[in-house]
């Protein structure tokens, strides 16, 4: 006999989930007001661009731009990549011709239609830093003082009290030298922050005229220490490790067992995993010289003229370590399948048993269990599994990642091509050289075309923006900022000594990647929206408070994992140390902070700046949280399906959230969401 639900109508359940998600009317998407010829300013990577920097023909990004504001391939097809020469570049490993060039990565992504959750036009982001604003200034500093930062062990930005109390696991002990070590590369997270914290946006004495909610997750006015810089948002109020419990730990089974975790195997299935990296070559920087430069915003396949071993290899040979530097976490995002991290975490969580949201039915902590006739309180006589089981929680995880990628595709493509920092160091060089960037020592004089038009109009658009930084005609300027100035001297004698005293007027921003950023614009970032989306379904899924009292990964009083220093940037034997957490690590604050481990990776490596991580996590966070919506309709309405989902930041929720809504409106300032079982939202 057929089977047949009079009261479940499957047509009317998915029109129902297509009105919450396309009821609202689409937002405005709003760049800056960088975009203007010759757009240095923009991003270019894969144009064919003059000695100079410049673009051989703006044309060419009037093409680019135009080919992305519409889904047919053929548009975007009219953009002509590069393809000359690339001057001093090692190409003989390399199979044809072909091969030297990158090719711009799904540029026309965000033009398609997704089936589930809100499309990519119905969400957008805000404006990107402007060059020459002092956000922008305060993003460039940090993008250079993290590259400075490089080889400084991981261990060390945290809070002094914190080092003072690290030990060792597994009956070890933590050697004079390595404690030494930590607290001299401390001592160098100090000075980096104290310097920093003088930039006028964290001073907070400038403002750009932005939005409170807006300055406030973007840093405006807070001052940096060596217990939070590089770092995010939503993490918990006291001193806490830098990196993540998900990105050291292994699976700690039940008993969440310190030692067992300390092992650093997530446990997949039959197998485990060793939660270890592949080890860069220690100290080693790309794209520090203008013509490598030059040839990387050519669209050069860099990464593949390097050897596959000896010591100009990308990596050291057969060598894996935990993340100890912040090179290593560089690494892993360079490398990672976009939400690996994410994925890891769900199976540390599940190996270690933690409760699932109580809205959610059939589980151990669930509000509705749904007894058999005559079962003792609390049984029930089923349990999850392909319903808000793991295979159900793992599958999503991956699934909002696909989402999330096509929105910000639309945003980074269609709407901002924001430079990225690789390009804005190179406007910093361009600047400090006289405006003849490609003049290096071995030049008796400057070979540029001074005459050409395109030249001298970007002349004046780096006077009036970024020479004032550092070259205001008026120290007393607006905007000056003499820290910077400080931080690229120091870039300066960094790249002089990459470049063996060859170069020694390289004020570029130098790469821990070989082929410097991927083959699209910077704003929003693709692994900081993926973040943003699977922390929320994680959040979403799992128990951040139960009876109002938070989840935690380490208990108060408990201890979390440290990586060991090594005994120099070049060792990758490393253990994991113990450190005693007085107020514990709550499990939101763990993962708000493996979000941003992931996303500010991205700007360690260079390739990214703090406005693409927030804005962007913020993104995903919506994407999912549209996504969830829609799936509460598929659940049988006596099972009363819930899900509380903790905000990374207060904000505002986007219309394409609050369709069919009778509590919010998009002025409603919230922390927190529940989504309800017919997928309206309110404020929890």
């Amino acid at each position: 006999m057929p089977f047949e639900d009079p009261n479940r109508d499957p047509r009317s359940i998915r029109n129902a989930a297509t009105e919450l998600s396309t009821a609202a009317p689409l937002p405005t998407h709003v760049p800056n007001d960088d975009e203007k010829s010759p757009y240095i300013f923009n991003f270019t990577k894969g144009l064919s661009h003059k000695l100079n920097g410049l673009l051989s023909s703006t044309a060419d990004f009037e093409q680019f731009a135009a080919g992305t504001r519409v889904h047919d391939p053929d548009e975007f097809a009219k953009t002509p990549p590069y393809r000359g020469p690339f001057p001093g570049a090692n190409l003989s490993g390399l199979p044809n011709t072909l091969s030297h060039y990158r090719r711009w990565e799904s540029p026309t992504a965000g033009h398609a239609f997704v089936l589930q959750g809100p499309g990519p036009f119905a969400i957008t982001m805000p404006p990107a830093p402007e060059v020459g604003s002092a956000e922008f200034g305060a993003e460039v500093a940090e993008v250079y003082q993290m590259a400075l930062s490089r080889d400084w062990s991981v261990a060390s930005f945290m809070d002094e009290s914190l080092i003072d109390g690290l030990t060792g696991t597994h009956g070890k002990t933590l050697s004079d030298e390595c404690r030494h070590s930590i607290k001299k590369d401390n001592k160098r997270v100090q000075h980096a922050a104290k310097r920093l914290s003088h930039m006028t946006w964290f001073k907070g004495t400038q403002d750009d005229g932005q939005e409170e909610l807006i300055k406030s997750r973007r840093r405006h006015g807070k001052t940096q220490t060596a217990s939070t810089m590089f770092r995010g948002e939503g993490e918990d109020d006291w001193a806490t490790p830098f990196l993540s419990q998900f990105m050291v730990m292994g699976s700690g089974g039940g008993s969440r067992d310190l030692n067992e975790r300390a092992k650093g195997f997530i446990r997949y299935g039959a197998q485990h995993i060793p939660q270890e990296v592949r080890v860069a070559q220690p100290e080693r920087d790309y794209m520090t010289g203008w013509q490598e430069y030059l040839n990387v915003q050519n669209g050069l396949n860099a990464r593949a003229t390097l050897p596959s071993s000896g010591s100009d290899a990308e990596f050291v040979e057969g060598a894996y370590r935990p993340m100890a530097r912040m090179r290593d976490i560089a690494t892993y995002v360079h490398d990672d399948a976009l939400y690996q991290a994410y994925l890891n975490a769900a199976l540390i969580m599940l190996n270690e048993g933690y409760d699932l949201d109580p809205g959610i039915p059939y589980h151990g902590a669930a509000t509705r269990k749904f007894p058999f006739p005559g079962a003792a309180s609390g049984d029930n006589n089923r349990s999850p599994f392909a319903l808000f089981g793991p295979p159900h929680l793992l599958t999503l995880v991956t699934e909002v990642s696909s989402r999330a990628l096509k929105a910000v595709r639309l945003q980074k493509f269609s709407v901002h091509r924001r430079l990225r920092p690789e390009a804005a160091g190179a406007l910093f060089h361009t600047v400090y050289s006289g405006y003849e960037p490609h003049w290096d020592d071995a030049s008796s004089q400057p070979y540029g075309a001074t005459g050409d038009s395109d030249e001298q109009t970007a002349r004046q658009m780096l006077a009036d923006t970024v020479a004032k930084y550092t070259f205001p005609q008026d120290p007393a300027v607006q905007g000056s900022e003499p820290v910077l100035e400080e931080i690229l001297t120091d870039i300066r004698e960094h790249n002089t000594a990459q470049n063996k005293g060859a170069l020694k007027n390289s004020w570029l921003l130098p790469m821990a990647f070989p082929e410097g950023s991927p083959m699209h614009p910077a704003y929003g970032a693709g692994h900081a929206t993926v973040a943003g989306a699977c922390v929320t379904l994680l959040k979403a899924f799992f128990a951040m408070k139960i009876d109002h009292k938070p989840v935690y990964v380490v208990e108060p009083g408990g201890s979390a994992l440290v990586p060991d220093c090594g005994k120099d940037p070049k060792d990758h034997k490393i253990d994991l140390l113990a450190v005693k957490i007085d107020n514990g690590l709550t499990l939101e604050s763990e993962l708000n902070k493996l979000m941003w481990n992931i996303s500010n990776g991205r700007n360690i490596a260079g390739v990214h700046y703090y406005t693409d991580y927030i804005e962007s996590a913020l993104l995903g966070e919506a994407i999912t949280i549209g996504i969830l919506r829609e799936q509460m309709l598929a659940y049988h309405p006596d099972e009363q399906v819930e899900m509380t989902v903790p905000l990374v930041v207060a904000r505002t929720l986007p219309d394409a959230l609050l369709s069919g809504q009778t509590q919010l409106t998009s002025n409603d300032v919230v922390t927190a969401v529940k989504i309800r079982s017919d997928g309206t939202l309110a404020a929890a």
